[in-house]
């Protein structure tokens, strides 16, 4: 029996020795083969990164066409958006590093019609300098008023306002050179544009846009009838909008803008007493039942005036994509809204 139980002891120790041998092994093993995952990992991050690092870089001023740019890329290149999504691109301020990205950037997409004003100085010298950028507004058909300014008459005698839009251009027309910066407002114009930028883009970045160009161009003669769909079912489109943004969408559409809060194409100028009280006449008179408003304009004023005609306010992103997955979804998230309040 003690031999019996001696030897008992002894396996039991044995065992004990054996069990610690095991897990020690299963240990060395496993520290082994994290020391190999993080070994890998850390190598596929830095492969990563400099495949990332090796990108062409194409800077793009503001976010909708940025997103346009992004469509026709794809992989070949990093899309880098100077203007924050949200930030009004009228009164944008670039930082040191702002216009760092720009001038290091294999080619700079910008609107081309004075529209990032604060960017319009480092624009300029990429431009006067030779360096390598594409105006959109240099490839379309721009959209001008009549005279230079639309709203001209309504700050003065006709004819001071004739000889000043021929002497100055006009006091809010002129610092566009007379035409319309919201040109993205319309899908048809982007695909006029869309060949350009194709060939800009494919010379800029060394690789073949065909495939993605000719996808993208499906896709914005998709929308542009989706979009003229949803609009011919109202019957009547009449816009009141919160600057003089609405143009381009317009003239494609068949609606008509009977008027603005700020009667100038750019944010950064003024509704006056008189602007606001003749705009409230025009609406009374065109039973306009909704204003459009957004980004530039005081919500306050929007709602005053929509309270004081007793019709709704309702607000639109129409300069930033405002967490739209692309341009396609960016326009068809503001037409389901005017049709929803023109209904």
């Amino acid at each position: 029996m003690i031999l019996i139980t001696a030897r008992v002891g002894r396996m039991k120790k044995t065992n004990k020795l054996v069990s610690a041998f095991i897990a020690l092994t299963v240990l060395a093993s496993c520290s082994s083969s994290n020391d190999s995952t993080t070994a890998n990992e850390s190598s596929t991050e830095t492969t990563i990164d400099s495949v990332v690092a090796k990108l062409p870089v194409v800077a793009v001023t503001y976010s909708v066409i940025g997103d346009i740019v992004s469509q026709l890329v794809g992989d070949n290149a990093s899309v880098n958006v100077v203007i924050p999504d949200g930030q009004d691109p009228h009164e944008f301020q670039p930082s040191a590093k702002d216009i760092e990205t720009i001038n290091n950037a294999a080619l700079v997409v910008s609107n081309g019609l004075e529209f990032e004003e604060g960017l319009e100085e480092v624009l300029e010298n990429i431009a006067d300098s030779s360096g390598n950028i594409f105006m959109i507004g240099d490839h379309i058909t721009v959209r001008k008023t009549e005279d230079g300014d639309e709203h001209g008459d309504e700050h003065g005698d006709e004819e001071e306002d004739e000889d000043h839009a021929e002497e100055e251009g006009d006091e809010h027309g002129d610092e566009h050179g007379g035409g319309d910066p919201h040109l993205w407002l319309s899908p048809a114009t982007m695909l006029e544009m869309l060949p350009a930028l194709t060939s800009a883009l494919s010379e800029a970045i060394g690789a073949d846009l065909t495939e993605s160009s000719a996808s993208l161009t499906a896709k914005l003669q998709d929308l542009d009838k989706e979009v003229e769909s949803i609009i011919s079912s109202l019957g009547e489109c009449n816009l009141v909008s919160g600057h003089d943004e609405m143009g381009y969408f317009a003239d494609r559409y068949g609606c008509e803008v009977i008027g603005v809060i700020i009667p100038s194409f750019t944010t950064t100028s003024e509704a006056t007493a008189g602007d606001i009280a003749e705009l409230k006449e025009k609406v009374e008179q065109y039973n306009v039942p909704a204003i459009f408003t957004g980004l530039g304009v005081s919500p306050d004023t929007a709602t005053q005036l929509a309270k004081e005609l007793d019709i709704k306010a309702v607000t639109l992103s129409t300069h930033f994509l405002d967490g739209a997955a692309n341009y396609q979804a960016f326009m068809l998230k503001m037409v389901n809204q005017i049709a929803e309040a023109l209904g």
